[in-house]
């Protein structure tokens, strides 16, 4: 499965112009008791965690409880506090669909425009990932933990 990179236009942190970025992201859907949601979110290998913002929870009604764990720690040692939840994600690409039941944070407060971030515990463990930097392209390939889902 190829997925190409989406550009984004940031500022440079040395000179404040605008630069453009390209980010390995893939579009998932995410469902819950209230229905579902598609979204675009951000591959990220540095990530132990898949983290979604605690609205995307309150959107399609998906019960979370609260980590009774130490806080997890953001880049830069900022401790934060997370819920939990077992959801339901697809991931849509040109040869069909795949779905499984992902382990989930979700983030109270502040993320920056809503990003999910998807990283090694709920998503990276189930595929092998090459992230082709010059082409601008991201392949994942299932590996046998999946725990796939039958399609509806």
């Amino acid at each position: 499965m190829r997925f190409e990179y989406t550009a984004i236009i940031s500022s440079a942190a040395d000179t404040g112009e605008a630069v453009v970025i390209f980010r390995p992201e893939v579009r998932i859907t995410i469902r819950g008791p209230k229905g579902s949601r598609e979204a675009r979110a951000l591959v990220d290998t540095g990530a132990d965690n898949t983290i979604f913002p605690l609205s995307v929870a309150h959107d399609l009604g998906i019960p979370v409880a609260s980590a009774t764990g130490p806080a997890a720690h953001a880049f830069g040692g900022q401790e934060i506090a997370l819920s939990y939840a077992d959801v339901e994600l697809e991931l849509v690409h040109a040869d069909g669909r795949l779905r499984w039941l992902a382990h989930v944070y979700f983030l109270a407060g502040n993320m920056e425009e809503e990003t999910i971030i998807l990283g090694h515990q709920g998503f990276l463990d189930y595929f092998t990932a090459t992230f082709m930097g010059e082409q601008c392209v991201l392949e994942l390939e299932p590996n046998s933990y999946l725990p796939q889902l039958a399609s509806p």
